[in-house]
């Protein structure tokens, strides 16, 4: 996105409304404008049924390229019949090509657009910044921040660690325990420690704006540790299955731990609690 944005060009990115959302806004690395992948209308670009209705198919065409990081070769004809240039691009990185992000960035060669350097932060609007000001009343300056989710059991430490280390590093005071409509069970040893405030409810946007405040924040390889990075929050990832050399969260102020043979099991509270404390 910043490359493409420090071409001179507009950008519109096709993802799903729920997380999506989080990359538009007013910075050099973020986008204009969302089309919601997950509307009836985008059916069509899956199955070979010809230009898709009205106004979903208008604003595909109002494009001049597009990258299409998908496998789905009906897609590629679909965003073809619509949009003058489509640039495949395969979503899942081999292990050799180095990190994720560069490997997208890749794509953009053959627009003639460079990628350098790392991302410029995500930037707030005064909507982020309102939908955020509640928890930071709540919480005080550097707090520390917590995620206990993922996206999949495989990837996630153990609850009763993570609460280990928040008793550690909150140093008696207010600290954010981050919930997604999917954490509960994650998060329910924690949601009892003292000095929780739990942040549930927040767009993707609020809970970054909300995030870039913290003096640490401590989580698996999932959606929320990627957008703390993001936000600038100084980031410390946890992983196991997945690599972090692909994986990782991008952000100038970032470092992982991996459990051993890519176990989570295999990493201990002490070095969370050591590597967060040198972070911070």
């Amino acid at each position: 996105m910043a490359a493409l944005r420090r071409a001179g060009h507009g950008v519109t990115l096709l993802a799903p409304a729920s997380s999506g959302t989080a990359l538009v806004g007013p910075g050099p690395a973020e986008v204009d404008r969302l089309v919601a992948w997950d509307r009836p209308e985008a059916a069509g670009l899956l199955l070979d049924e010809g230009p898709p209705p009205g106004g979903f198919r208008d604003a595909i065409a109002a494009h001049d390229a597009a990258l299409a990081f998908t496998r789905n070769t009906a897609i590629h004809r679909a965003l073809g019949a619509l949009i003058p240039r489509v640039v495949a691009g395969d979503p899942s990185p081999p292990a050799a090509a180095g990190h994720s992000s560069w490997w997208y960035a890749r794509s953009l060669a053959s627009l003639g657009i460079a990628a350098r350097g790392k991302p410029p932060l995500l930037e707030p609007t005064a909507a982020d910044q309102a939908e955020a000001a509640p928890f930071l009343d709540a919480l005080g300056p550097g707090f520390l921040a917590v995620h206990p989710g993922s996206g999949s059991p495989a990837k996630s430490w153990r609850a009763d660690r993570f609460a280990s280390v928040a008793v550690a590093l909150h140093e008696g005071r207010q600290w954010l325990l981050v919930e997604g409509p999917a954490d509960g069970d994650a998060a329910r040893s924690l949601a009892v420690l003292p000095g929780v405030v739990r942040g549930r409810g927040l767009s993707p946007r609020g809970l970054g704006a909300l995030l870039a405040r913290a003096s640490l924040y401590v989580g698996n390889d999932s959606g929320v540790s990627h957008l703390a990075a993001a936000w600038g929050s100084p980031t410390l990832a946890l992983f196991g299955p997945t690599d972090p050399a692909v994986w990782c969260p991008v952000g100038p102020k970032v470092r992982w731990i991996r459990g051993a043979g890519g176990d989570m099991d295999r990493i201990a509270v002490e070095d969370v609690v050591g590597a967060a404390r040198r972070l911070r």
